[in-house]
């Protein structure tokens, strides 16, 4: 940054009149220290905006495995469901066994009290 302070010294001093070389030395300090800060945050902003890249990827990855997680508990609660379903149709079925069962006795009995 040196050379290029030196260089615009001497253009300006060759394209302006100078009154005052402290000053004018002061100027070209101040606008390369500016340059080189405007650098600094050019390299920050990349660095920063790399970083970012890298977060939004394991986010992204993040995100995939939870709904890998989601879609394997959804094939648990099927599998779950589907064994209450045949749990379920086994006490309906058992149920109107036993409901059958109850009438024919009373109806048997209630013959032989008839008959009887």
């Amino acid at each position: 940054m040196t050379d290029l302070a030196q260089i615009l010294e001497e253009e300006l001093e060759e394209a302006v009149e100078v009154k005052n070389r402290k000053s004018l030395h002061r100027y070209i300090a101040l606008l390369t220290d500016n340059l080189v800060g405007e650098k600094g945050n050019s390299m920050e902003h990349t660095e920063f905006q790399q970083e970012l890249i890298k977060i939004d990827g394991r986010f992204n990855q993040m995100i995939t495995e939870v709904r890998e997680g989601f879609k394997r508990m959804d094939e648990r609660f099927e599998a779950i469901n589907k064994r209450f379903e045949t749990v379920d149709k086994r006490f309906a079925m058992m149920f109107s066994f036993i409901t059958i069962g109850f009438v024919v006795m009373a109806t048997m009995m209630s013959v032989f009290q008839f008959l009887g």
